[in-house]
């Protein structure tokens, strides 16, 4: 019995310094998946963009019907200040509506810890306003272009953000959000770093594509300009793009690779088992009210109360895309 004991004794030694062995190699690939460099494009783009043709012949003629002199009908006013107006309230409707800022780094957007579980990890939301703690007081507009499409930190390291479902965002657009955030009051909150506890080291270690920098192309550039805003498939693939993480690139759904109480997704291509007899009036209810064909509930990890703020027009036009891709069996990413 002694000798039996010994030897299970030893068998557990062994099978602990094992797992510390295996642990230390996991912890190793994941930190250096985290600190990963990547080589990016520089972007430049004006925050804010200087108001277009169509805005100022728009301008001259109501400053004209109210009384200013045709060959100067611009006296006396700011156009830069018009111009910043004007982006902050594009901005704060793509961050409400689609980009959804506020729901990692808070209300005042001053950052959070969006998970801390020692056993899990700390996720930090950095803070993006202008006060104590912040990550992006002095940033430039390739900076920006780094985190929000990339995921990238500024050095060119990896970041948590989930920068695959705003990639193909324009630079008009992105200006226009970075000219909201900016226009916010300053917060005070410094978080500290990121922190890997046991279950995202295992999560990253034996995941390549757990972050988005993987994913994406740093060399590709970007659309100056959104397309038409209308009812189109082609202004609708510009929308669907913030699925794309959840839903899966073929947007299929499925079963969400991480967190185990996650729900399984949706299928969104016009298949029997997605959105196949769904009508254009069924898929605006569900974005507006959380409700499906059916009269289910939606889960709320489905932020369709930040994509029911968009318009009518940026809705048909999801539908109308959803209707064009190919119909995939839930569950084929």
């Amino acid at each position: 019995m002694k000798r039996f004991l010994g030897i299970l004794g030893w068998s557990l030694v062994a099978l602990v310094g094992v797992a510390l062995v295996a642990y230390g190699i996991a912890w190793l690939v994941a930190s250096n998946r985290y600190d990963e460099r990547w080589a990016a494009h520089e972007a430049g783009f004006p925050i804010p963009f200087p108001l277009g043709e169509a805005e100022l012949a728009a301008l001259r003629e109501e400053r004209i019907a109210a009384g200013a002199p045709a060959d100067d009908p611009f006296a006396g006013l700011d156009l830069q200040a018009i111009a910043l107006e004007r982006a902050v309230s594009r901005g704060k409707h793509l961050v409400d509506s689609r980009v959804s800022c506020n729901v990692c780094h808070g209300r005042d957007f001053g950052g959070g810890a969006v998970i801390d579980v020692p056993i899990v990890g700390r996720w930090i939301a950095p803070n993006l306003t202008a006060g104590k703690g912040s990550v992006t007081r002095d940033y430039t507009a390739s900076d920006w272009d780094r985190a929000v499409r990339h995921g990238l930190r500024r050095d060119g390291r990896t970041s948590s953000m989930p920068a695959i479902d705003f990639v193909n965002l324009s630079d008009h657009e992105l200006s226009d959000v970075v000219a909201y955030i900016q226009s916010q009051p300053p917060v005070d909150r410094d978080l500290g770093p990121v922190k890997f506890g046991p279950v995202f080291t295992l999560l990253v270690a034996t995941d390549s594509g757990a972050f988005s920098a993987s994913d994406i192309d740093h060399e590709s550039a970007h659309a100056l300009e959104p397309p038409e805003s209308a009812p189109t498939p082609r202004y609708g693939e510009h929308l669907v793009q913030v699925c794309r993480g959840c839903h899966g690139e073929r947007l299929s759904g499925g079963k969400l690779k991480g967190d185990p109480h996650m729900p399984i997704v949706a299928n969104l291509t016009p298949h029997a088992t997605g959105l196949d007899d769904w009508t254009e009036a069924d898929f605006i209810r569900a974005m507006r009210k959380g409700k499906r064909k059916d009269g289910t509930a939606i889960s709320e990890y489905m932020p369709w109360k930040a994509y029911s703020q968009m318009g009518d027009t940026e809705l048909r036009a999801m539908y109308a895309y959803l209707r064009t891709v190919p119909a995939v069996e839930k569950g084929n990413r």
